[in-house]
């Protein structure tokens, strides 16, 4: 795997100050070029925050988007810019509010090189003073793992993920995901590739976690029950067996919301798992 047309890309959801930290980590690590693909919706004021700070820096390119297309199409989009009209044969997917560690790149490129088969290469991080690295989702209950558990199967963070443009199917994301969610949808895809994705087990990434979306709040909430009945859709092989594992999940996400609730002191994670619902027909339609 080659990264000669190597491009960085991130998303904005109105926080010029993250995605400027995160775009000169990029820059630091030797990152050639960086896209970023402004989803604020904020009719321009955060892309022309982000403009004003690299006017000087022509590796770097903002593209606004008319409106918030959430995650998995944001990501989509700007993907195809990166490959139709920059060139991008490697693109270095990252959130806004993670950064390079040093000699991440380096870190990469060497596994890109001794591996070039792979078409995704994931890594562990960082989150927030936590390790992760490869996690396990349990097809019939939703539950999350971080080792193999009986009826798991592996999936990235898309948090940060090197995505080699010449070998993987797209779109790269399920665009039915809004945000949360679409990572374990593309674990479930890229199970079915053998040697499609390959981990390197080196922390090369730091991760605030949530800061587009703070954890507990409502559209945290509502959008992570959609995550998991969306997915229960995808995981099913037949229509009779997709409507078995959104059951299957009922009583996961209703002990779910009743911890949460108790935790935040807050009714918000019991009162999404109705507009969660909602939201995931609506997805799905």
């Amino acid at each position: 795997m080659n990264d000669d047309g190597l491009i960085g890309l991130l998303l904005n959801f109105r926080d010029a100050t993250r995605s400027a930290r995160c775009v000169r980590s990029l820059l630091d690590e030797g990152v050639p070029r960086v896209l970023v693909w402004d989803n604020s919706a904020d009719e321009g004021v955060s892309a022309s925050q982000l403009r004003d700070i690299f006017s000087s820096d022509p590796r770097v390119i903002i593209e606004v988007s008319a409106n918030n297309l959430g995650f998995a199409m944001g990501v989509n989009r700007s993907i195809r810019l990166a490959t139709e009209r920059l060139g991008a044969s490697t693109v270095l997917i990252i959130n806004n509010d993670a950064t390079l560690m040093v000699g991440a790149l380096r870190a990469l490129r060497g596994e890109a090189a001794a591996r070039p088969q792979a078409a995704v290469i994931s890594m562990d991080i960082d989150h927030a003073g936590t390790r992760g690295g490869v996690q396990f989702y349990q097809r019939l209950s939703g539950l999350l793992f971080a080792r193999p558990v009986a009826g798991t199967f592996s999936y990235a963070s898309g948090c940060c993920l090197w995505i080699d443009m010449r070998r993987v199917p797209l779109p790269l994301f399920d665009e039915a995901f809004f945000m949360y969610g679409e990572d374990w949808e593309l674990g479930w895809r890229l199970r079915q590739m053998p040697g499609m994705w390959i981990h390197l087990p080196s922390l090369l990434v730091s991760h605030e976690g949530s800061a587009s979306s703070k954890l507990g709040s409502t559209f945290y909430e509502t959008h992570m029950v959609a995550a998991h009945l969306l997915l229960a859709r995808r995981l099913g092989r037949s229509a009779t067996e997709a409507v078995f594992l959104s059951a299957t999940r009922l009583p996961v996400l209703l002990a779910r919301a009743v911890l949460r609730s108790m935790r935040y002191r807050s009714l918000r994670p019991l009162r999404a798992l109705g507009s969660g619902a909602r939201l995931a027909w609506r997805r799905l339609g």
